[in-house]
C-alpha cells in the first residue's frame, strides 16, 4: 500500500453518521400554538387546523372533529398558505393602464382604488340602483 492509500485510509472519518444511525423526529413541532377555523376555499367549508409559530401561519391540515371533513383536505385547502406566502401575491390593488387584455397594469394605493370603485358605484346608483348585484365567496 502507498503512504498516500494508507493515510486516506487511516484517517478519521469527519462526516455525519448515516441516516440509519441517526434518531428521526416522527412528529416534529411545527407550531407553538393551533386554531380550528373554517377553510373557504372551495364550496365545501372543511374544518381545518392553522399551526402558528410566533404568529405566523406554518402549516394547515384537517380538522378531524369536523363533521364536515373529518380531517380529510383537498388540494386546495392545503395549498391555502400560498395565499399569504406566494410571492406573486397582489399586495396592492391593480389598475388596467392599457387596452382590455394587453395585461399593462399598474400599483394604486388603496384609497385610490376605494375612490374609483365609489365612482363607479355612484354612477350606478344614480342612474338604476337594480342593475347592480353583490356575489360574495369564492365559488
Amino acid at each position: 500500500m502507498t503512504d498516500a492509500v494508507a493515510t486516506m485510509t487511516d484517517a478519521p472519518d469527519s462526516r455525519p453518521p448515516p441516516a440509519a444511525d441517526r434518531p428521526v423526529d416522527l412528529s416534529p413541532r411545527v407550531a407553538d400554538e393551533v386554531k380550528t377555523t373554517t377553510c373557504y376555499m372551495c364550496a365545501c367549508r372543511c374544518g381545518i387546523r392553522v399551526h402558528l409559530q410566533d404568529g405566523q401561519v406554518r402549516y394547515i391540515d384537517g380538522n378531524r372533529r369536523h363533521p364536515v371533513n373529518r380531517g380529510v383536505l383537498c388540494g386546495k385547502g392545503a395549498a391555502g398558505i400560498m395565499h399569504l406566502r406566494s410571492p406573486a401575491r397582489l399586495r396592492k390593488p391593480l389598475r388596467r393602464v392599457g387596452e382590455r387584455g394587453s395585461g399593462d397594469f399598474v400599483a394604486i394605493e388603496w384609497d385610490a382604488a376605494l375612490d374609483l370603485a365609489t365612482a363607479w358605484l355612484a354612477r350606478a346608483r344614480a342612474t338604476n340602483p337594480h342593475r347592480l348585484a353583490f356575489f360574495t365567496g369564492r365559488d
